[in-house]
């Protein structure tokens, strides 16, 4: 997670970066802040990844936000259920500083 703070941080001027620990603490900031786009870890505690994506397309005014998954798991059928679930976009583990960039800009691009 600190590296891709200090990634969005350092490439995108002004940006402001929420950071939760897991999906159940997301979803909890969410609710008193609205995001632009969220990047999530599919294996994390109390709330897997999966979950919070499923979670955050039934609420209202977010079921179109960029949602980018994160997974050390890159196999095609792991990827194939992430599409199925609403994800926009898919960054295998591990990933360089560019690959992350890449797929944010092509994410706020679609709402900027």
């Amino acid at each position: 997670r600190d590296m891709i703070k200090k990634q969005l941080r350092d490439k995108i001027p002004g940006v402001e970066v929420i950071d939760a620990p897991d999906g159940a603490r997301a979803l909890a900031q969410m609710k008193n802040q609205s995001v632009d786009l969220i990047l999530s870890d599919w294996e994390m505690p109390n709330m897997t990844g999966a979950e919070l994506l499923t979670t955050v397309r039934a609420m209202p005014n977010s079921e179109k936000t960029p949602f980018i998954m994160i997974s050390s798991r890159g196999d095609r059928n792991h990827i194939v259920k992430a599409i199925e679930l609403g994800v926009s976009d898919y960054l295998s583990k591990p990933f360089s500083a560019d690959e992350l960039l890449k797929k944010v800009f092509k994410q706020l691009k679609l709402i900027w």
